[in-house]
């Protein structure tokens, strides 16, 4: 190996499995992602200095708006997997 390179890790990307039920890394990357995200903006919401008075959304609008947006992350997934990476495929096979 040249002098000064990083050798490019090579590791399992399945972080467990339980019978035929597989959780890989980047799933629990999306999990950790989306929940860290809605405890982020429920505290901002709570907190009434930021907006001067009461916040502009509720926080029953809020959980409604990160459940919205995590069918959002899912569905584009995979239809961006299906349209830009792998469309012969599936045109092959419906």
């Amino acid at each position: 190996m040249p002098l000064l390179t990083i050798a490019f890790p090579v590791f399992n990307p399945v972080a467990f499995s339980i019978g035929p039920f597989v959780i890989r890394w980047y799933a629990l990357a999306y999990i950790g992602g989306i929940v860290l995200g809605w405890i982020y903006a429920r505290a901002l919401i709570k907190n009434e200095k930021l907006w001067g008075g009461p916040a502009p959304i509720t926080l029953l609008q809020m959980d409604d708006f990160v459940l919205w947006v995590t069918i959002g992350i899912i569905l584009g997934g995979r239809t961006g997997y299906v349209l830009f990476y792998n469309p012969l495929f599936f045109l092959h096979h419906p």
